[in-house]
C-alpha cells in the first residue's frame, strides 16, 4: 500500500502521471503552474519590442520561472522561489513534452536594474543542459558558476535581459551557457539583472514530490510528472507552435 501523501503513477498520452495526494502539494503545484502559464502570456503578448518571442520556447533546453521579492533603491536584498524544467523532446510542428519540475529557492545581494519594485517575476530560456544542471546545485551563482555575462539592448528580437552571447545568431550557433531572461514588475516588461542571484535546489518540497530520486533524474524524465502543470505543459507547447504557424 503506498504511504500516505505519497505520489500514485499513471498515464495519460505523452505524459506518466504520478498522482499527489497531499492536497497542500496538489495546490503547490497547481498554483505555480498557473502562475507561470499565465506568465508566459503576459510576456509574449505585451506588443513590445523586448516582447518574448514565443521562438524562444523551440529554441532552448529549459525554462525557469522565478518569483523574487525585493524593495528599496540601489543596494538591494532579494529572496524568492522558482522551478525549472526540462525539454524532453519536440517535433518539427513544435509540439513537445517537458520533464517534472525541480524546484529551488533564490537570493540576491546586488544592484538590480529594476530597483523599487516589491517583486519581479521571471522566465529564464535556458539554451544549454549544463544551465538547466546547475538548479541542482547547492549555491550555484548566476554570472559566475553559470557563466552568465549581461548584455545590453534588443538584439534580432531577443529582449535586454540577455545573458551570454552578443547576437542571436552567435547563440544559435553556440548556446553553451546562454541564458535568455524575460521579466515583469507591476504588469510592465522590465531590465532585471540576475547576476549575482545564488540558487540551492528546495529540498524539502523536492524530497516531498521525489522522496530520493536524484534531481538529475526528473530532469531527464526519469520520473513521472504531475497532472497539475498540464496547463503549463500546453501553454509552453501552444506557444512553440504559434511560432511555426
Amino acid at each position: 500500500m503506498a504511504e500516505a501523501g505519497a505520489p500514485v503513477a499513471h498515464t495519460s498520452h505523452v505524459y506518466e502521471f504520478k498522482e499527489v495526494l497531499d492536497s497542500s502539494l496538489q495546490k503547490h503545484l497547481a498554483d505555480d503552474a498557473k502562475w507561470a502559464a499565465e506568465l508566459i502570456t503576459k510576456l509574449v503578448s505585451t506588443g513590445d519590442d523586448n516582447a518574448m518571442r514565443p521562438g524562444i520556447v523551440n529554441a532552448c533546453e529549459g525554462l525557469a520561472f522565478v518569483h523574487v521579492a525585493k524593495g528599496g533603491l540601489g543596494l538591494t536584498l532579494a529572496r524568492g522561489s522558482g522551478f525549472v524544467i526540462r525539454k524532453l523532446d519536440q517535433d518539427r510542428f513544435g509540439h513537445s513534452r517537458w520533464s517534472a519540475p525541480v524546484f529551488f529557492t533564490v537570493s540576491q545581494m546586488g544592484f538590480g536594474v529594476a530597483v523599487g519594485y516589491e517583486s519581479v517575476d521571471s522566465v529564464l530560456a535556458l539554451m544549454s543542459y549544463s544551465s538547466i544542471e546547475r538548479f541542482t546545485h547547492d549555491k550555484a551563482v548566476v554570472g559566475t558558476d553559470l557563466g552568465l555575462v549581461t548584455t545590453e539592448g534588443a538584439m534580432s528580437g531577443v529582449p535586454a535581459g540577455t545573458f551570454g552571447r552578443t547576437s542571436h545568431m552567435d547563440v544559435q550557433a553556440d548556446n553553451v551557457n546562454s541564458v535568455f531572461t524575460y521579466s515583469m514588475a507591476a504588469g510592465l516588461l522590465v531590465n532585471f539583472s540576475i547576476n549575482g542571484t545564488e540558487t540551492s535546489p528546495n529540498n524539502d518540497l523536492n524530497r516531498k514530490l521525489y522522496g530520493d530520486t536524484p534531481l538529475e533524474d526528473v530532469l531527464h524524465g526519469r520520473t513521472a510528472t504531475f497532472q497539475e502543470l498540464l496547463p503549463l505543459y500546453r501553454k509552453v507547447a501552444d506557444t512553440g507552435r504559434a511560432a511555426i504557424a
